[in-house]
Parts: structure tokens; C-alpha cells; sequence
């Protein structure tokens, strides 16, 4: 298990952030576009290649959503929100595995499932005066997707709070 803190960078026109371990030690890099009406986002690892790239859609009828494309720029998975009173629960279609993402209105507490079984958990921090999220993947291996559905996540949140 990887425990990660994804955390905006204060003063960033861009978007960009850092995601570290439990260590401080850096572990991606997620740098944003100055003048992006998608709100698009690039995950890197620290030897600088590109992992994820994060795009809201543009033009929506009635729930945000966001687009996860790979490296090459195939779009891996469309995330959605579903309309829920009090929770929170996106979806995520076009993935070759049933990926959930469930939480709770009140406490920012998001769970991922993958295939029905739990491969994270995600929590904001409120004590921080950037967004900043804590994130617990249960294997390494899913850290780099885990981050880039967080940060679509953020985004789609971001998207509905100006709305």
C-alpha cells in the first residue's frame, strides 16, 4: 500500500500540483494549462513522462463529466457523476474494469472499487488553504490512474461548485 497527498500548488495560474508519499518524497507531477476552457491536467512520473492527461467535457446537458486519456491520447475512461442527495458516486465508463467511485457528501471521504473490490480510498484535507486530498492505494500499481481519476474528480467538483 501508497499512501499519497495530492496538493495544489498555492499560487499557480496554471493548476499545477505535486503528489508526494507519506515521506514528503515527490512522486508525480501534474501540471494544468494556463487558458483551458476543459480544465485539462497532465499526470507525470518524475522522470518527466506522461502518464494520464484529465479534460472536462465541454458542453454538458445535465452532469459534469470528465475524460481520462492515456499517454498516447486514447481516451481510457469517461467519469461521470451520478445524481445522488447526499452522497457522491461517479462512474466511470469506457475502462476495460468496472471502476466505482462512492463517498459521502458530508465527510469528502471517496472509496474506489474496482471489479467490486476496494482498491482506495481518498479523503480531503480541510486544514490546508489549497485543495489538498489524501490518497491510500491499496496496490502501487493503480497509484497513477487512482491519481488521475482523483484530479477528474476535483475538476468535476470544481465544475459544480461555479456552476
Amino acid at each position: 500500500m501508497i499512501t499519497l497527498q495530492i496538493k495544489n500548488k498555492m499560487f499557480s495560474i496554471r493548476g499545477n500540483s505535486t503528489v508526494k508519499d507519506e515521506n514528503g518524497v515527490d512522486k508525480f507531477v501534474v501540471k494544468g494549462s494556463v487558458f483551458s476552457l476543459r480544465k485539462k491536467k497532465r499526470l507525470y512520473d518524475m522522470d518527466g513522462n506522461l502518464l494520464y492527461t484529465v479534460k472536462n467535457k465541454l458542453i454538458r446537458w445535465f452532469m459534469n463529466s470528465c475524460y481520462v486519456y492515456d499517454a498516447e491520447g486514447n481516451k481510457v475512461a469517461r467519469i461521470k457523476q451520478k445524481f445522488k442527495l447526499f452522497k457522491k458516486e461517479f462512474t466511470l465508463t469506457g475502462y476495460a474494469d468496472e471502476i466505482e467511485i462512492k463517498g459521502d457528501f458530508i465527510q469528502h471521504c471517496l472509496e474506489i472499487y474496482k471489479n467490486g473490490e476496494k482498491i482506495g480510498e481518498a479523503g480531503k484535507k480541510f486544514i490546508s488553504l489549497v485543495d489538498s486530498f489524501r490518497l491510500d492505494c491499496y496496490n502501487d500499481a493503480d497509484a497513477p490512474l487512482l491519481v488521475a481519476l482523483i484530479i477528474a474528480v476535483d475538476n468535476i467538483n470544481d465544475k459544480n461548485l461555479s456552476d
